[in-house]
């Protein structure tokens, strides 16, 4: 599946999709208190805001 850029939300597979980097990956960084807070759809689909995600890519690449 594309990830649209119109998608508003992102699982952790969209995410690693985007950052090139193992699913695994993202989940390490989302314990990390400067990435942008998950919120649960349900018992098993975690999404993340496409708008905080691209901030803190942003912020990443800026250091």
């Amino acid at each position: 599946m594309a990830i649209t850029e119109s998608a508003e939300y992102l699982s952790a597979q969209d995410i690693a999709t985007i950052t090139g980097v193992h699913v695994a990956t993202v989940w390490e960084w989302a314990k990390q208190p400067e990435f942008p807070a998950a919120f649960r759809l349900s018992a098993k689909a975690t999404r993340w805001r496409r708008t905080e995600l691209e901030s803190w890519l942003e912020t990443k690449r800026a250091r």
